[in-house]
């Protein structure tokens, strides 16, 4: 019985949001229902009307109906049938000359332009969507957005890494984060429940890699660049967004469902790249082992003053983080972690590039992998 229910509430849905009718059978199925629905309600009040006018009993079994009735039950039923058929047919016909058959020309034309390993991965609707769930339904204006935006992908890409670039930060992920906020799903006003989107924001820097390309050469940088590139597109998965910040750095905007401790990912990212990043050999030089030094931050870095800070100013805060990395011995992660919400006496400058003035005025302080427990 809660298979069948289910099974119409999915029925309903679907009739609903024409958007994610994909196919001529899902036009045929859908609006054929519709149709037939409501030419059985009109040719049914028809028949009583009728009935009614002249003077005969209503009934709907037919071995107690007159010949009046018999005959216009069957004229009824057929026109039902026929103009259910002929309706559906009609928006089968304009569906698929209007919606589906743009839509497969322009996805054809685009798989053809696109021929590379990250096709998949700009066509899934990274770019729009950034943190879309995969099995989620896809309407076919999401198709045709997600196939425009990959056939622009170059406007957002960095080559060398596969990763997003600065102007993607910029124009894309700025205004997408900045719009979670708007429709309430990182908003102060609501508390944190199990299951909700919860997000962070990591900077990661390949430790000395000035040497590689001083010691190795740029070729081989360029080796690492990529491995990590992908890499970190790999570990991220459908949850994160990987962003070449510039040179040896990167960003990652990363979603996941509260609880959530973004430690894990952070040790994940260190083990990463010491398993599979390393510089390869060269005629006259061994190869060795590359590593990282990561930062990161909660977004919103305050639960309560959320539209304080920028996604730009989170960057800055792990990018703090990061340095402490970095003085400390490199290979290894911090948190930046919120302790007192900002007075209007705070400098925003130092508050964001002077990790000293924060903690001294107890604003936030660091944690590390000692403090995990």
């Amino acid at each position: 019985m809660k298979g069948i229910i289910e099974a119409f509430k999915n029925l309903f849905y679907r009739m609903a949001h024409i958007g994610l009718w994909t196919n001529k059978s899902d036009v045929a199925l859908y609006v054929g229902t519709i149709v037939f629905v409501i030419m059985f309600v009109i040719n049914t009040l028809g028949f009583i009307l009728i009935s009614w006018f002249a003077n005969i009993p209503v009934t709907f079994v037919l071995k107690n109906m007159n010949d009046l009735q018999i005959a216009l039950f069957w004229f009824l039923l057929f026109h039902t049938l026929g103009m259910t058929f002929f309706i559906t047919m009609l928006f089968v016909n304009l569906y698929q000359r209007l919606v589906f058959e743009p839509v497969r020309d322009i996805k054809t034309e685009l798989a053809g332009i696109m021929r590379s390993e990250l096709s998949e991965y700009y066509v899934s609707g990274k770019i729009s969507q950034p943190f879309r769930n995969p099995d989620s339904a896809i309407t076919w204006e999401d198709q045709v957005k997600f196939y425009v935006d990959a056939a622009l992908v170059e406007k957002y890409m960095d080559e060398l890494t596969g990763c997003f670039n600065r102007k993607y930060f910029s124009y894309k992920l700025t205004s997408y984060m900045e719009l979670q906020k708007l429709s309430g799903l990182t908003s102060y006003t609501q508390v944190k429940k199990y299951g909700t989107d919860s997000y962070a924001i990591f900077m990661i820097d390949i430790d000395h890699f000035k040497s590689v390309n001083d010691d190795y050469g740029h070729a081989a940088g360029d080796f690492v660049l990529r491995d990590v590139g992908k890499l970190l597109r790999e570990i991220c998965g459908d949850n994160g967004v990987v962003v070449r910040n510039g040179g040896e750095e990167f960003v990652i905007v990363y979603c996941e469902r509260y609880p959530y401790d973004f430690a894990m990912l952070a040790e994940k990212i260190n083990q990463g790249f010491r398993d599979k990043i390393k510089v390869p050999s060269s005629a006259t030089m061994r190869g060795r082992d590359v590593t990282c030094s990561i930062g990161f931050v909660k977004y919103p870095f305050y639960n309560g003053a959320d539209s304080l800070l920028t996604l730009e100013q989170h960057v800055d805060l792990a990018d703090m983080a990061m340095y402490a990395s970095k003085q400390t011995g490199r290979d290894r992660w911090h948190e930046l972690v919120a302790q007192r919400e900002l007075t209007d006496k705070v400098d925003m400058v130092l508050y964001t590039s002077d990790i000293d003035y924060g903690i001294k005025r107890g604003f936030y302080q660091l944690r590390h992998k000692d403090d995990v427990r």
